[in-house]
């Protein structure tokens, strides 16, 4: 009997553990439901033979819908792919938040102050910015006038992007499993003026909050029959 106890109490500890975490996973995603390009994160449980629970976790790269702005620089990528963005320290980190501004220097450059692609200069004073679909940008001091070419927004594309390493702030690092940056040529996937929203479906991430409470509740609930059941046994032991 107490070998049976200590088994459903390790394996009700475990299993709860797993869905403490799951609860983690799932609230990081509602919380960042306003955040632009956000990708959720899936927590995949698989319940063994044995009776104990492991779990995979996993990015959901499904795209966004989009929103759109009245930012220039705003841009978002339809379909697949990743915009390489380069770090202060010289790291390269991949994102699909197109929300960019410009530094002291006229560099495009995300809200974290990473720079875009290989480093995209613009003037100070110009009438007009076009970012067009294959990611080229050009300033216009006069209307109308050819315009003058500021270099060009990359799009790459990895073999398993669900390989990537979440890194925060909204960017990935690539690994083994993900494979190296692919460049996409010949493409007319950058929008402008529009940012891509998140991919969090709320009301799936409600219904898992309300399933995985009542599975905590429910361990719980069973945690304590096993102490009681605990306790009968040392008083007849007694």
């Amino acid at each position: 009997m107490g070998y049976n106890l200590q088994g459903l109490v390790r394996k009700n500890a475990i299993n709860s553990i797993n869905q403490f975490e799951k609860m983690g996973y799932i609230s990081e995603s509602m919380s960042n439901f306003s955040t632009r390009a956000y990708k959720a994160v899936r927590f995949e449980e698989v319940m063994h033979e044995n009776g104990y629970a492991s779990h995979t976790v996993r990015t959901n790269h499904a795209e966004g819908s989009y929103q759109t702005t009245k930012n220039p620089l705003d841009v978002a990528i339809k379909g697949p792919g990743f915009i390489p963005i380069v770090s202060k320290s010289g790291e390269i980190f991949y994102t699909r938040d197109g929300s960019f501004t410009v530094d002291r220097e006229g560099t495009m450059i995300t809200t974290a102050g990473d720079i875009v692609g290989n480093g995209i200069t613009i003037p100070a004073n110009y009438e007009k910015l076009e970012i067009k679909p294959d990611g080229r940008v050009f300033t216009y001091n006069t209307l109308p006038s050819d315009g003058d070419y500021r270099g060009t927004i990359p799009v790459v594309s990895f073999v398993n992007p669900e390989g990537l390493e979440e890194v925060g702030g909204n960017k990935f690092a690539k690994t083994q499993d993900s494979g190296d940056a692919l460049l996409v040529t010949d493409h007319s996937r950058i929008t402008q003026y529009n940012v891509e929203r998140s991919n969090v479906d709320i009301f799936e991430s409600v219904n898992d909050v309300m399933r995985t409470n009542a599975s905590l509740l429910a361990s719980t609930s069973l945690l304590g029959v096993i102490d009681k059941m605990y306790e009968k046994a040392i008083n007849i032991n007694q």
